[in-house]
Parts: C-alpha cells; sequence; structure tokens
C-alpha cells in the first residue's frame, strides 16, 4: 500500500516545486490552507506528507490550490473537483477556505471572508438580470451548507450559518444562523 501511494505521489511533484518556490506571502496562504484542511478533516498528517495527502485525496482541495497559484497547468497531472467554478478573484476570498465536496458549486461572490467554509451544491453570486456589482459579500467564518444560494447584492457578516437549501436575498447579521427558503433567522448566537 505504501509503495501505491508513493507512486500515485509522484505525479504530484510539479505541485510540490510550485508550492515552495511561492513569494513568501503566497506561501504562507498555502501553508494556512493546508494545515486548516487537515485540521478539519483530523488527519494528524503535517508538511509536506499531509500536503500530498491532500493532493492525493481531495479534488476540491486541488481546485482550490490551482486557483491559489494560478497553476491551472497542474491539472494535467491531477484533475481538480468537476463543477467547482470560482469567479471571484483569489486576492478577495480570505485564507482558510475550506470546500467540502464542492461540485456543482459556483462561487462569484464581491469577497469573502477568512475561515468561511462551502459545502456542494451551493450558488454564491448575483441574478442575470443584476450588474456584476450586485454580488454578496461573505464575512468571516460563515459556513455554507450544501444546496444553499446567496444571491445578489447583500452581506452575509461573520460567524453565520446558512443551513442547507436556504436561499438567501437579504442581508443576514452576525452570529445568525439562517434557514428556508426564503432564508430566514432561527437564532443568532451570542
Amino acid at each position: 500500500m505504501k509503495l501505491f501511494s508513493l507512486i500515485k505521489s509522484l505525479r504530484l511533484i510539479p505541485h510540490i516545486l510550485v508550492f515552495y518556490t511561492r513569494n513568501k506571502k503566497d506561501k504562507s496562504l498555502l501553508i494556512y490552507e493546508r494545515d486548516i484542511w487537515l485540521k478539519l478533516n483530523r488527519f494528524e498528517k503535517k508538511g509536506l506528507r499531509g500536503f500530498l495527502f491532500l493532493l492525493n485525496i481531495f479534488p476540491e482541495y486541488r481546485s482550490l490550490f490551482y486557483y491559489r497559484t494560478k497553476a491551472s497547468y497542474l491539472r494535467h497531472f491531477a484533475k481538480g473537483q468537476t463543477n467547482l467554478y470560482f469567479h471571484t478573484p483569489s486576492e478577495l476570498i480570505g485564507r482558510g477556505l475550506m470546500i467540502w465536496h464542492g461540485y456543482g458549486t459556483v462561487i462569484n461572490a464581491q469577497s469573502i471572508g477568512e475561515d468561511c467554509q462551502i459545502w456542494q451544491l451551493c450558488t454564491i453570486g448575483k441574478k442575470n438580470t443584476e450588474p456584476v456589482e450586485n454580488r454578496p459579500i461573505v464575512g468571516n467564518n460563515v459556513k455554507i451548507c450544501t444546496n444553499s444560494l446567496i444571491i445578489g447584492n447583500i452581506k452575509v457578516d461573520d460567524n453565520c450559518t446558512i443551513a442547507g437549501g436556504a436561499v438567501v436575498l437579504k442581508d443576514i447579521p452576525k452570529n445568525a444562523i439562517v434557514a428556508g427558503n426564503p432564508a430566514v433567522i432561527k437564532k443568532c448566537v451570542l
């Protein structure tokens, strides 16, 4: 089994080179996100072993890595998550973005804060009829659960949880848990 893992990891040598040749700022972002992914998935691996483990196991992590490093050519060695679309510039997404499963997900926000989590089948964006500026702003530490929609020129403030299947069309205050279609505040945590 270890031999198979070693052989499988050989295709990731270009990824390692990209990771270790980044400038200090970019590298600190990549290290932070690697460590967050390992922690949230409860894996004990650290450093290079953890990085290779994430790249081998999670296509969502590979997609985020390609997006952050602008190294889409690495997809020829290991494909990323299909149907995961980033339209928000990487510089406008805070560090620590965690994507759970990620398929069928569109990320088209004005900005996203730090340590956010996004599950599969989510859409964050604007209505077709609105100008491009009318996209949501997502704060820090926001959890956007499965099959949620966040649409329009709205703000989801810090520490919010968007329940699965919620359709968010209005601003959400700090520390709120929202659910439903249209989304309503179910609870505000202090």
